[in-house]
């Protein structure tokens, strides 16, 4: 693999990315407009980033492939799940070990996902466009350190870690985003609406009524279809505990729906 860094003195006016974790871009410019160009300056040395196809595998080139190059063929229809899913495991791995250069790459192949987050905030959250890009890069950033590489989907549950990040951090200002709980039928299984499922969890760890991992634990077992095998496994717990947990806390759900303590009324 080439992990280049060689470019420091070509994008001395583009975005650093800093141990808080914070996309740091000069002017007005938004942030992923920003890493964006960082992106293609890193990409036009003589060494740029490239991701070796005949080590990685997974049906690409048996080549050297420069990382804009691999980002057309990640879009490219003819390209499968299975190779997306193992080029985005490799591509988080190193961003986690070397940041910096590929910290900007991950988030530049990953914009297209990140710009959809971004509008469909927007319809709904009352905050500046500039602020909110640099606030669902952060929360992205945070994502590629949090997602477990063993999932399948990566990009998809890196997706869903950036926005539940974001929706619990404005779910306490826009409490009108919630849905109206529904509990007709079967009440010994707690229905999840649909549409805005995460906002109606990061408003139940916004009044206390679950904590944030029983939240997370929900979300990707009920919401990602993750199985509690998996789940388990990865965050290190005994299948019996993980489960108890999620009943434990679904049964807070429930009783607070029920009691109207959580609804898209709620003050």
């Amino acid at each position: 693999m080439n992990h280049t860094r060689s470019h420091s003195a070509e994008i001395t006016t583009t975005p650093a990315i800093c141990p808080g974790n914070t996309l740091i871009a000069a002017g007005q410019a938004r942030p992923l407009d920003v890493a964006e160009r960082s992106f293609r300056l890193l990409m036009q040395g003589p060494q740029p980033l490239a991701v070796d196809g005949r080590t990685l595998g997974a049906g690409l080139p048996a080549r050297p492939i420069p990382l804009d190059e691999l980002g057309t063929l990640l879009l490219h229809p003819a390209c499968n799940r299975a190779t997306r899913d193992e080029v985005w495991r490799h591509l988080i791995e190193q961003a986690r070990t070397h940041r910096g250069a590929w910290m900007v790459a991950a988030v530049t192949l990953a914009a297209p996902m990140l710009r959809g987050l971004v509008k469909t905030f927007t319809e709904t959250l009352s905050v500046e466009r500039e602020e909110l890009e640099a606030e669902v890069l952060a929360c992205f950033m945070e994502a590629l350190g949090r997602v477990e590489l063993s999932w399948s989907h990566p990009l998809l549950r890196l997706s869903r870690l950036t926005q539940f990040a974001v929706i619990r951090a404005h779910a306490a200002d826009r409490p009108d985003l919630l849905p109206e709980p529904d509990t007709n039928g079967d009440l010994r299984a707690l229905r999840y609406p649909t549409g805005h499922a995460d906002l109606l969890l990061a408003r139940a760890v916004e009044l206390g009524i679950i904590t944030a991992d029983a939240a997370e634990l929900i979300s990707m077992t009920r919401l990602d279809h993750i199985s509690l095998t998996a789940y388990s496994r990865a965050r290190g717990l005994l299948y019996c505990t993980a489960l108890k947990r999620r009943k434990r806390a679904e049964a807070r759900l429930r009783q607070a729906l029920l009691s109207g303590d959580l609804s898209s009324n709620a003050e």
